[in-house]
């Protein structure tokens, strides 16, 4: 599925005072309140939605790049859900704020948002003040923004092809397992929901933006809740872009795999007698016997030991496995960024970056995630600030 997310169709970034050709501050507060609770209705709607991922290997693997594979192209699935998660919670701050922001005429001198103050109900979800009505709460189930939140990077595990040259038939055959169904309706159905969402998402909220303008609202702090808006949604196409690519690289995994398991108990059985060709997914015979001879050769210069036809066998199979493997991770997208405008940001989270900062420029990083978190903290620590200078 190729996302189909265009431009901006929503107000402008100046449609309160100087988009409507008005000057001033306007707002009609029953009618702001109106608009604000959709924006919650929403998040809510969105939050509630059963996107899952699964870490579920699909097949038994001899050597480990394949696992390594697996791994990443589930921690990138992983990465797409809280993305996901932090924009519909950023949506539904949004009209938290901005049901607050229409009681308040000091906007007109201090033309800013405002904290949400998200400790006052506690880890169950924040509900807004609201007089005109129940609303839902947004739920945050103990998580609340993304570590990366609002301008951060998801690293993705690393992934080293080690090789197969030192796999024998017997342990190619004592490693294999069958697939398990389960990944095929794990992260490529996960993915196909999320892009579907994400359209969704990019067709309503430029109208509730368009609402609130007609709301009436205009001035400075209208003009601040458009440009939020505005560049939450352009976060839509970016993920749903980056969510297709990787789409694309799951479904060739499970090709791959699917052709592996098909082929494995033909071409590297060591009890079984070599067949005439290989079922084989992009490859030719030609090909096949060229990797053929060229392990086989016991003259060639790779080890001290003749090897096998059965072990020649074995390791032209997966050889040919593991270039197909290759190609998956040509695949993979670079690492997804997140480019939110901020109104979760609250002084303890610039408290606790810094923290993390302090720590790291004494001690450095252990764990091989926490490599560049140093230099990411210090970029996200400056998105964290500009965040609270603009929207307070």
């Amino acid at each position: 599925m190729s996302p189909e997310i265009g431009p901006w169709p929503g107000p402008g970034d100046t449609a309160g005072a100087n988009g409507s050709g008005n000057d001033g501050f306007d707002i009609d507060r029953r009618g702001v309140r109106a608009v604000s609770g959709k924006f919650i209705e929403l998040a809510h709607d969105g939050l509630e939605k059963p996107l899952h991922t699964y870490a579920q290997l699909a097949v038994g693997f001899p050597w480990k790049f394949p696992h390594e594979l697996a791994r990443c192209l589930y921690e990138a699935g992983l990465s797409a859900a809280v993305f996901w998660r932090t924009l519909n919670e950023e949506i539904g701050t949004a009209g938290v704020l901005i049901e607050r922001a229409c009681t308040r005429y000091d906007l007109v001198d201090n033309p800013r948002l405002g904290d949400m103050p998200f400790m006052e109900a506690g880890s169950g979800g924040v509900r807004p003040p609201d007089r005109l009505g129940e609303r839902p709460p947004i739920l945050w189930d103990g998580y609340g923004a993304s570590k990366h939140y609002p301008n951060g990077t998801f690293l993705l595990p690393p992934v080293v092809n080690d090789g197969v040259e030192w796999v024998s038939a017997e342990e190619a055959v004592t490693s294999f397992y069958r697939p398990s169904a389960e990944w095929e309706e794990g992260i490529p159905t996960f993915l196909d929901l999320l892009i579907g969402s994400l359209v969704e998402l990019a067709n309503t909220l430029p109208l509730r933006a368009q609402d609130l303008h007609d709301a009436p609202w205009r001035g400075e702090a209208a003009d601040l809740a458009q440009r939020a808006l505005r560049q939450i949604y352009e976060n839509f196409h970016y993920l749903a872009t980056w969510a297709d690519t990787l789409d694309a690289a799951c479904k060739r995994f499970l090709e791959v795999v699917d052709w592996y398991a098909k082929n494995f108990y033909e071409m590297v059985d060591p009890h079984r007698p070599y067949g005439d060709e290989l079922l084989a997914l992009g490859t030719t015979a030609d090909n096949w016997t060229k990797s053929f001879y060229e392990m086989a050769d016991p003259h060639r210069p790779y080890g001290v030991e003749l090897l096998t036809t059965a072990d020649s066998r074995a390791r032209a199979f997966l050889r040919t496995a593991n270039s197909l493997f290759l190609e998956v991770v040509d695949m993979i997208p670079q690492p997804l960024t997140e480019n939110l405008p901020g109104l979760m940001v609250v002084d303890e989270d610039l408290k606790s970056v810094r923290w993390e900062i302090k720590y790291d420029k004494e001690h450095g990083p252990v764990l091989w995630h926490e490599r560049g978190r140093l230099e990411e903290n210090e970029g996200l620590l400056q998105d964290l600030e500009a965040a609270e200078r603009t929207y307070g």
